[in-house]
C-alpha cells in the first residue's frame, strides 16, 4: 500500500495548481465507514477499507483515467443519513439500486469516464483474502459489461499508475 500511497501523493502534486487538480476528502472514520457498511448490507473488501482511511474519496479530471472518481464514505452521510453528497458510496449505490435496479450485491466504487459507467465491487464473489472483483456496469444499458479489476486495491492502482505515467509524458 506504500506504493499506492505515493503514487496518488505523486498525482496529487503533478495537478495541484491545474483548473482540475486531485481532490481528496480526508480520511475517513472507522464509524463512518461501518456506518456505511451497514446502510449496504454489505462488507467492504481490505482494500477498500483501507482507502477510505487514507483518502476517503478521489476526483481527478475525467479525461485523465478510466476511472475518474474514485467513491468514498462522507462522514455526514453515513452516520446521519443526511444527503452531503452524491459522491459517497451509500447515496451513489442506493440511488443506483432505486433508479436502475442495480443488484444488491453490486457496490459503487468507481465512476467511469463516459458517462454512466460505474465500477462496481461485486460483494457475491469474495476471494480467500476477503477481496471482491471490480466490474462494470453501464447504467446507459442497464446491464453488467465485464470484470475489469481484481479487487479495488487493483483498480486504484492501475488508474493512478496510468495517470503519473500520462501527466509524465512532455507536452506536444
Amino acid at each position: 500500500m506504500t506504493d499506492t500511497i505515493e503514487l496518488v501523493e505523486r498525482v496529487r502534486r503533478r495537478l495541484t495548481g491545474q483548473d482540475n487538480p486531485c481532490q481528496i476528502a480526508g480520511p475517513a472514520p472507522e464509524t463512518a465507514i461501518s456506518a456505511a457498511e451497514e446502510a449496504l448490507g454489505v462488507t467492504f473488501p481490505p482494500s477498500y477499507r483501507t482507502f477510505l482511511r487514507t483518502w476517503g474519496g478521489i476526483a481527478i479530471p475525467p479525461h485523465l483515467g478510466v476511472v475518474h472518481d474514485f467513491v468514498g464514505v462522507t462522514p455526514t452521510v453515513a452516520s446521519s443519513g443526511v444527503d452531503a453528497g452524491i459522491n459517497d458510496v451509500v447515496h451513489r449505490t442506493l440511488e443506483a439500486r432505486q433508479q436502475r435496479k442495480l443488484a444488491e450485491h453490486l457496490v459503487v466504487v468507481g465512476m467511469g469516464a463516459q458517462y454512466q459507467e460505474w465500477f462496481c465491487l461485486d460483494v457475491s464473489r469474495p476471494t480467500p483474502s476477503g477481496e471482491y472483483p471490480v466490474l462494470l456496469f453501464d447504467a446507459k444499458d442497464n446491464a453488467l459489461d465485464q470484470q475489469f479489476y481484481e479487487d479495488f486495491g487493483q483498480m486504484l492502482e492501475e488508474v493512478m499508475g496510468f495517470v503519473a505515467d500520462s501527466l509524465d509524458q512532455p507536452l506536444d
